[in-house]
C-alpha cells in the first residue's frame, strides 16, 4: 500500500508539473459554468473537495468518489451568485451503490438567470421581447473499488450553452480516484474534469440573406449563414488532499465526538492560473459542522507578471440520522472580490 501511494502522489506531481504555465490564457474556453462550486460543503472549504468522499456532489469535483457512499443519496445544491445579480446555478445528483464495491451516478449542472430584455440599434430602450441564458451538463457516472483502498470513477457528460435560440453542444468526459491511505485519516483525491469537444454556437438567428455582388443588379441575394468559432471547455486537472486532526484516526487527539478535518487542493485549468485552495471542518458528535475556507488563490503568474486576488469563505451545517434515513442541510457564504458574494444552499437525503 505505501507503494502504491507513492506511486499516486508521483504520478499527479508529474502531471502538475507538465500542465503548468507561466501564460495566462483565461477566456480562451467556452462552459465557463462547468467552473462553479458545487455543494455548499465544498463551497465553505474553499473549493477542496476532490478529496472529501460523503456526499455525491463527488460526481462533480471527483466522480471516483460516490462508491464510498455505501447508501442512495440524493443531493440538491443551489446557489445564489453575486449578491443577487440574477444568475442561479442548480445542481442535482443522485448516487446509487450496486454489487462488487461500486456506484452509479446521475447528475444535473444548471445555470440560468432572470429574464432579459432584448435590445436592438433601433430599439435600445428595449423591445418587450425576453430571453433567458441557460446552461447545462447531464451526467452519468460509474465508480468502482479497484483494491481495498483506492476507487476510481469516470463521468460521461452532455454539455450544452445557451443564449436566446442559438446553442452549442458536445459530449464530455470527467475521470478521478480517491486513495485512502490508511494513516491517520489521511484522504488523496485526483480527477480531470471536462475533457472533451468544442463547443459552438449554431441556431437560426445566424442565417441571414446575403447579397455578394451588391453592383450587379442581375445578382440574386442567397441563403447564408454567419460563422462562429469554436471554443473548447475548460478542462481542469485537480489533486488534493484531507487529514484527519481530530477525530477517530485523528493525527494530534482520538475522539469519537469532536472531529477536526483540513483539506488543501491545487488546480490547473487550460484557462485560468494554476490555483491553491484550503479549507477546515470542525464536527461536533456528526451532528453540527463549521467550516471556513480560502479559495482561489494564484499560485503563478501571469505573462504581465501580476497575481489575481483570492476570496474567503465560510459555512455550516446541521445534520441527523434517523435510522432509516439521515439528511443534512449546509450552508456557505463565498466572497468574490470585484464580483460579490455568492450564496450556497444544500440538501442530502441518503436513504
Amino acid at each position: 500500500m505505501k507503494k502504491l501511494a507513492f506511486v499516486w502522489v508521483a504520478l499527479m506531481s508529474l502531471a502538475f508539473s507538465a500542465a503548468a504555465q507561466d501564460i495566462s490564457r483565461v477566456g480562451t474556453a467556452a462552459g465557463q459554468f462547468l467552473k462553479l462550486m458545487v455543494g455548499a460543503r465544498a463551497a465553505a472549504l474553499g473549493g477542496t473537495a476532490v478529496s472529501l468522499s460523503d456526499e455525491p456532489a463527488s460526481l462533480y469535483w471527483n466522480p471516483g468518489a460516490i462508491s464510498t457512499l455505501g447508501r442512495r443519496t440524493l443531493f440538491v445544491s443551489r446557489s445564489n451568485l453575486y449578491d443577487n445579480a440574477g444568475i442561479y446555478h442548480t445542481f442535482v445528483g443522485f448516487a446509487l451503490p450496486l454489487p462488487r464495491s461500486s456506484a452509479l451516478g446521475l447528475s444535473v449542472n444548471y445555470l440560468g438567470t432572470d429574464d432579459i430584455e432584448i435590445t436592438t440599434l433601433e430599439q435600445p430602450n428595449g423591445m418587450d421581447t425576453y430571453y433567458r441564458a441557460q446552461d447545462y451538463a447531464i451526467g452519468v457516472s460509474y465508480a468502482r473499488y479497484v483494491t481495498d483502498r483506492l476507487t476510481i470513477g469516470l463521468t460521461v457528460k452532455f454539455v450544452s450553452e445557451g443564449i436566446w435560440r442559438e446553442k452549442a453542444q458536445t459530449l464530455a468526459l470527467d475521470l478521478g480516484s480517491l486513495l485512502d491511505t490508511g494513516v491517520l485519516g489521511m484522504k488523496l483525491g485526483m480527477s480531470l474534469s471536462n475533457f472533451g469537444g468544442n463547443l459552438r454556437l449554431r441556431g437560426p438567428d445566424l442565417r441571414v440573406v446575403h447579397d455578394r455582388y451588391s453592383n450587379n443588379p442581375a445578382e440574386r441575394s442567397v441563403d447564408a449563414e454567419l460563422k462562429t468559432l469554436e471554443w473548447p471547455l475548460p478542462l481542469t486537472f485537480r489533486m488534493g488532499t484531507a487529514i484527519e486532526l481530530l477525530g477517530s484516526q485523528g493525527q494530534i487527539a482520538v475522539s469519537q465526538q469532536n472531529q477536526l478535518t483540513l483539506s488543501y487542493e491545487l488546480w490547473d485549468g487550460m484557462d485560468s492560473l494554476m490555483r491553491a485552495g484550503f479549507g477546515a471542518e470542525y464536527c461536533w458528535n456528526a451532528i453540527l459542522f463549521l467550516r471556513g475556507g480560502y479559495y482561489g488563490l494564484p499560485m503563478t503568474k501571469d505573462k504581465f507578471g501580476t497575481y489575481d486576488t483570492a476570496s474567503y469563505t465560510f459555512g455550516g451545517g446541521l445534520q441527523y440520522d434517523l435510522g432509516w434515513a439521515a439528511f443534512r442541510l449546509d450552508y456557505a457564504l463565498a466572497n468574490f472580490q470585484t464580483l460579490g458574494n455568492s450564496h450556497i444552499l444544500s440538501f442530502m437525503l441518503k436513504m
